[in-house]
């Protein structure tokens, strides 16, 4: 049974569901050669909320028979991570939104959307943004006035 109390969602008694709002501080862009790294967060060197998406450039056999061929994303720890989920990307305000799909916001434990407010450096055509247009074209992810 849902109940929500105070804007909250409880599932059962020791899980709650919220919308996920950060106030990133701090982005940072790493490409290896294999994986491009995209990283949004409170603080740059004690972060205590954070979004990251990873964009593997190739897949192989293993990653398409376990559903891990497509972008990754985690949501302050590897417990709250899944591949795919992201309907569309959005920004607007110096705001990204990431729709995402019911089983992403159950894995994500949010409740709709999340929504990043990022630093003023970034505005459209900055490195940050190039990127994520690059991971939502290779994933077949819409984008808005992005």
């Amino acid at each position: 049974m849902v109940q929500r109390i105070a804007g909250l969602q409880v599932l059962n008694s020791w899980e709650i569901i919220m919308t996920y709002c950060l106030n990133a501080m701090h982005t940072f862009v790493e490409d290896d050669g294999y994986t491009v790294i995209i990283g949004f967060s409170n603080d740059q060197f004690e972060p205590t909320k954070y979004v990251i998406i990873q964009q593997a450039k190739e897949y192989d056999d293993q990653d398409k028979n376990l559903g891990m061929d497509n972008l990754h994303i985690q949501v302050e720890d590897q417990s709250r991570s899944i591949y795919g989920g992201i309907l569309e990307i959005a920004f607007e305000n110096n705001h990204l939104t990431l729709s995402l799909d019911h089983n992403a916001q159950k894995q994500l434990k949010v409740d709709g959307n999340i929504k990043i407010k990022l630093p003023e450096k970034c505005k459209k055509n900055s490195d940050i943004l190039l990127e994520i247009i690059k991971v939502a074209r290779k994933n077949s992810i819409p984008t808005k006035n992005i």
